[in-house]
C-alpha cells in the first residue's frame, strides 16, 4: 500500500513544472531540498545574488520588487502558494534581477540547480514543462511593463480587478494583497491607488466592503481596462 504523498508533495504536484513528475520524482525533489520558514519582512534573496536555485511558495506570500537608489519600489510580481520563482536566472547562470521578500510569514521550498538538472536528465517532459512555464513568465511580464508604461493609474487597476476575477472565477473576491503592496504592483502612490478605487466606486464599476471588491459594471471595467474610455 502506497504511502500517501507529503503536504510539500501535494502543493509540487500543482506546479507547473513539476506535474509531469512521478511520485518517485517529487520524493526525490522533496529529499533533495530545503524547507525555509520566513518571517514577515524577511528577504529571501538580494537583487545581484548569484542565482543558484529555484524557489517554490508553500505557503504565505513573497513579492517580486526592485528598488531605486532613491528607494523607491517597484513591485514586480506578488506570488501566491504555489508559485515557483527565480528559475530563469537559475537556468541561464546569472545573477537575481530582482529582490525577493516575504510579505507574510511563509514557507519556501529552496531546489539546488544541480538536483533539477538530474531530474532533467531523466524526464523530457520536466524539460518541456520548464520551458512552457518560463515562456508563460516572459509574457505575463511583457503585459505588465505595457500596463505600467502605456496606462493611467485606473486604466492599470481595471485590468489589476478583472485579471483577479477571472483567476478567481467570481467576480467578488478578496484582494490578495495589501493597498500599499498594490500600488507598488500597479506602480502607483497609495494616495494615486485609493483615489482609483473611490472614483471606480463612486462611478458604479465596483463595490467595495473593506478588501472584499465586487465588480458592478463588467463592460464599462473592461473599457476602462483597455483605454476605450476614462473615469470621470
Amino acid at each position: 500500500m502506497h504511502a500517501k504523498p507529503s503536504a510539500t508533495q501535494t502543493i509540487l504536484a500543482t506546479v507547473p513544472l513539476f506535474s509531469s513528475l512521478s511520485r518517485e520524482q517529487l520524493t526525490n525533489l522533496e529529499n533533495n531540498s530545503a524547507v525555509l520558514k520566513l518571517d514577515k519582512g524577511q528577504v529571501v534573496f538580494f537583487e545581484g545574488a548569484e542565482a543558484k536555485g529555484l524557489y517554490v511558495l508553500l505557503s504565505g506570500q513573497v513579492k517580486i520588487y526592485k528598488s531605486s537608489p532613491e528607494g523607491k519600489e517597484q513591485i514586480l510580481h506578488v506570488l501566491p502558494p504555489g508559485e515557483p520563482f527565480a528559475e530563469v536566472p537559475m537556468f541561464t547562470g546569472g545573477k537575481f534581477p530582482a529582490n525577493a521578500m516575504a510579505i507574510q510569514p511563509s514557507t519556501v521550498l529552496y531546489t539546488e540547480k544541480s538536483v533539477l538538472t538530474r531530474l532533467m536528465e531523466r524526464d523530457a517532459g520536466l524539460a518541456m514543462a520548464m520551458l512552457a512555464a518560463l515562456s508563460q513568465r516572459l509574457r505575463q511580464m511583457a503585459t505588465m511593463i505595457g500596463q505600467l508604461t502605456l496606462r493611467e493609474v485606473p486604466a492599470r487597476l481595471a485590468a489589476y480587478l478583472l485579471h483577479q476575477a477571472a483567476e478567481k472565477e467570481s467576480d467578488t473576491f478578496v484582494l490578495d494583497m495589501s493597498k500599499g503592496n498594490l500600488a507598488g504592483f500597479l506602480g502607483a502612490t497609495r494616495e494615486a491607488l485609493s483615489r482609483a478605487l473611490a472614483k471606480l466606486e463612486d462611478q458604479g464599476f465596483i463595490v467595495m466592503d473593506n478588501r472584499t471588491i465586487t465588480i458592478a459594471n463588467r463592460d464599462r471595467l473592461t473599457e476602462l481596462a483597455e483605454g476605450d474610455s476614462k473615469l470621470k
